[in-house]
């Protein structure tokens, strides 16, 4: 009795000494994707040495700064349990719009602020449509994407336009010898993170996230924060657009398609869940780099475009199975013969079908 009293005594220590032991591996879910993206910048310093090259770099880092953008726009509407699927017209849009406005109006920034407003209003339409009518994010975004689209083309008359060159300026510089598109991102996650972290307006926005009805009966206005999300959303896709048109020099209808699913995957690899109520932005932005530089670590390995799609699609099946590795580490260090039990479980089900059959 003694014996197993000092057992009992013991338990606790070892409980307490498994359970620190787990907390001190445990990276959350926002953790894997620094991990991953240090990962993956050394593996391409050895594999394909010229992608980490300060020249390829600084040719890198402007796309995935606008990617990045677009993954924030995805990040808050994705924690309101939405998706945007109109990130193709409204980033066409972004461009389109304040390259023509701009020449016409003969300023560039009126030109680049008529084009944010439409971009809030286009986006608040789309939060109507999901929170008033009550229809599915996704059906309401694609359905609104091809309105959208009609709008680009409408304006652009289906020919390309040359950026103004204001834009093109601010676009093509560098501040502190960084590309400006980069410290536009920064200012994006920043201000982003700061209201959903200090601010009640935050605060109330996670709650919606996380349980819309509850915040309903608690008198928080769902609909209004389910149309604002989405009008901040296109107005970031938008402002994708503007500086695409900068970088590249032009503003075509047909410059979004590029930016959905990777805009998606970004959020996916990040760690954001659709499940509402939690992400992180900053994560998002991290993967968006994380899938750029991947893609040009896939280019510079000879591999197409369909080799691209198919490590994008790779990269978010993995992601996803390492959000779920703490859950599954946990579950076997709580019940180590869990594995080999079911393999035997499987095994005698075997055994038994066979025997039936004979």
């Amino acid at each position: 009795m003694m014996s197993d009293a000092r057992n009992t005594e013991n338990m606790p220590a070892a409980t307490s000494g498994s359970r620190t032991r787990h907390r001190s591996f445990k990276v959350g879910d926002f953790g894997w994707i620094w991990i991953a993206t240090v990962a993956l910048f050394l593996v391409s310093l050895v594999i394909a040495p010229g992608t980490m090259r300060p020249t390829s770099l600084m040719a890198m880092l402007p796309f995935a700064s606008l990617l990045a953008i677009v993954a924030i726009g995805q990040t808050v509407v994705i924690q309101l349990r939405g998706l945007d699927m109109s990130v193709v017209a409204l980033v066409a849009l972004g461009g389109v719009m304040a390259a023509r406005f701009g020449a016409d109006l003969g300023m560039d920034g009126l030109g680049v602020a008529v084009t944010l407003l439409a971009a809030l209003v286009l986006g608040a339409f789309n939060g109507v449509l999901v929170s008033r009518i009550n229809i599915m994010p996704i059906v309401a975004t694609l359905a609104s994407n091809a309105i959208f689209l009609g709008l680009v083309r409408m304006i652009s008359g289906n020919r390309v336009s040359v950026t103004p060159p204001g834009i093109e300026a601010f676009a093509s510089s560098k501040l502190l010898g960084l590309p400006a598109t980069l410290w536009v991102a920064v200012a994006f996650i920043a201000v982003v993170a700061f209201v959903m972290n200090r601010t009640r307006l935050g605060r109330e926005y996670r709650f919606v996230g996380a349980a819309p009805r509850m915040a309903l009966a608690a008198g928080i206005n769902v609909n209004a924060y389910i149309i604002g999300t989405y009008a901040f959303a296109s107005a970031c896709f938008a402002v994708t657009g503007i500086l695409l048109s900068g970088v590249i020099g032009s503003a075509s209808h047909i410059a979004g398609p590029e930016y959905l699913l990777p805009g998606i995957a970004a959020v996916v690899v990040g760690g954001t869940a659709f499940g509402g109520g939690t992400g992180s932005v900053l994560a998002s932005a991290v993967a968006a780099l994380f899938m750029v530089q991947l893609g040009q670590l896939v280019l510079a390995m000879g591999a197409g475009t369909a080799g691209q799609l198919l490590v994008q699609a790779v990269a978010v099946v993995v992601a996803t199975a390492l959000r779920n590795f703490d859950d599954i580490l946990r579950l076997l260090k709580r019940n180590p013969r869990l594995a080999a039990g079911a393999s035997v479980a499987a095994s005698k089900q075997d055994l038994e079908k066979g025997t039936t059959q004979s």
